[in-house]
């Protein structure tokens, strides 16, 4: 008798086998277009700032952000981050009665790559510009600039270029940032050096009030930057950069000796800024660990303020003083970090501000 399955089996498995393929194969594609990642920080943070009452806070940071390949030459990415509208900070303070927190869209944009070493850049994206060893005297670590960048990277120079929308106005001119870097990098056997200098042009800044911008409200804050008797910026931000950095090994220790320089043409006084530091270690593998140490003086209106860092000195500009980090990996993914501030919050008779973060970072 004849098993009528052993004749159906192979009809039956290639019948599946067409039906399943193009879903297999589109998942497979799928995979290896889209890739997901993110990171969670868990911080504590103690301020002493003189005259104040000491405080203490617990904070968190969540980003969650997507990367998909269109095609070999564009990608286009998104990131969702904790947070509100502040764009030098994603950190949410735990408190409020357990009361829900804010995400909100911390990047979207595309990226088109028409030869190698060259990328094109459009929308809501990570800060473009070199930073010597992610340092902050110019821009926080959190700033998502707005608009259009070009990133070059050869053997040896490297170019970066943006043009950004600052302040939209319906019925007055807006305000805009355009800003370029070039810089040499160089390998000397074991030592790495890297050296640059930028130029960031800021319009439609003097002369106006906090109320022209969304994000300074009128009568509030300006981050230590000067304003006039009647509450505007009396002048504009014309910023020259110079950086560099170099890296070596000191026995079979990593060290990085850095600097960033600063001034605002545009200003007739408070127009400069400074940061010499250096790092020593890396946190790589479990166990490993990395010290990095800086000091910063930073003029009322040496940049505009409501981009720098803003940690240091309780934010803004107008501030000098110390920064000192420990990080140590304690695992895959896994890290915790010791930041303390010994600042002045102002560089003329300032006050005494001290800050402590205790972070457990984990990146996904």
């Amino acid at each position: 008798m004849i098993n009528r399955w052993n004749l159906a089996k192979p009809m039956t498995i290639g019948l599946v086998s067409l039906v399943a393929f193009p879903y297999y194969a589109s998942a497979a594609d799928w995979t290896e277009k889209i890739k997901f990642k993110g990171d969670f920080r868990y911080r504590y943070e103690m301020i002493d700032e003189e005259g104040k009452d000491q405080r203490h806070r617990n904070r968190l940071r969540l980003r969650l952000g997507v990367h998909a390949k269109v095609n070999d030459r564009v990608d286009v990415g998104a990131m969702l981050a904790s947070g509100g509208e502040d764009p030098v900070s994603t950190n949410q303070t735990l408190d409020s009665q357990f009361t829900t927190k804010d995400i909100r869209l911390d990047q979207a944009y595309f990226a088109w790559k028409p030869v190698s070493g060259l990328a094109i850049k459009g929308g809501k994206f990570k800060n473009p510009f070199y930073q010597p060893v992610n340092t902050t005297l110019l821009w926080d670590g959190d700033l998502r600039p707005e608009g259009l960048a070009l990133q070059y990277n050869g053997n040896q120079v490297f170019v970066n270029a943006g043009y950004f929308f600052l302040e939209e106005r319906s019925k007055d001119d807006d305000s805009f940032l355009m800003g370029a870097q070039v810089g040499y990098q160089g390998k000397f056997n074991e030592t790495k050096l890297t050296i640059g200098t930028g130029y960031f042009g800021y319009t439609e800044i003097e002369g106006r009030p906090l109320g022209d911008f969304d994000y300074l409200e009128a009568g509030g804050d300006s981050f230590g930057n000067s304003l006039d008797d009647d509450g505007n910026f009396i002048t504009d931000y014309s910023e020259w950069e110079l950086f560099g950095d170099v890296s070596f090994k000191a026995g079979s220790i990593p060290l990085t000796l850095f600097f960033d320089y600063v001034i605002n043409t545009a200003a007739d006084d408070d127009d400069t800024g400074y940061l010499v530091g250096f790092k020593v270690g890396k946190t790589k593998e479990p166990g490993s660990w990395d010290f990095r140490y800086n000091y910063r003086e930073l003029e009322a209106d040496a940049v505009f303020a409501a981009f720098s860092d803003s940690d240091f000195s309780g934010g803004g500009t107008d501030g000098k003083g110390h920064q000192l980090n420990l990080g140590y990996q304690i695992a895959k993914g896994w890290k915790f970090a010791l930041t303390y501030f010994v600042n002045d919050k102002g560089l003329e008779d300032g006050k005494d501000y001290n800050r402590v973060q205790a972070d457990l970072k984990f990146k996904f």
